[in-house]
């Protein structure tokens, strides 16, 4: 039975080039990357991602990021999936 509550590091980057946004990715999920105008919008959409990503997929271990070298411009925010709102099997 797969685990339906995941809960996996991101790395939320802050970025003022063209405008004020938030970039989401996580070396978790390979190719998953989103953006949110504000930390609570790309935490919505990095939920988003992450179900999407994940559904009909085994769910990768989430890695323990304290090796993981950050800008000075990231930080890192762990979301909370829960897959069976996403799905129904």
């Amino acid at each position: 039975m797969k685990k339906e509550l995941l809960v996996y590091p991101t790395i939320f980057e802050e970025n003022h080039d063209d405008g004020d946004y938030f970039t989401v990715y996580s070396p978790n999920i390979p190719g998953m990357v989103t953006e949110g105008d504000t930390r609570e919008d790309a935490a919505e959409q990095a939920i988003d991602a992450i179900a999407t990503m994940l559904d009909g997929e085994e769910y990768p271990e989430p890695q323990d990021p304290k090796s993981w070298e950050l800008k000075d411009n990231e930080s890192i925010i762990y979301i909370t999936v829960d897959m069976k709102q996403w799905y129904l099997e």
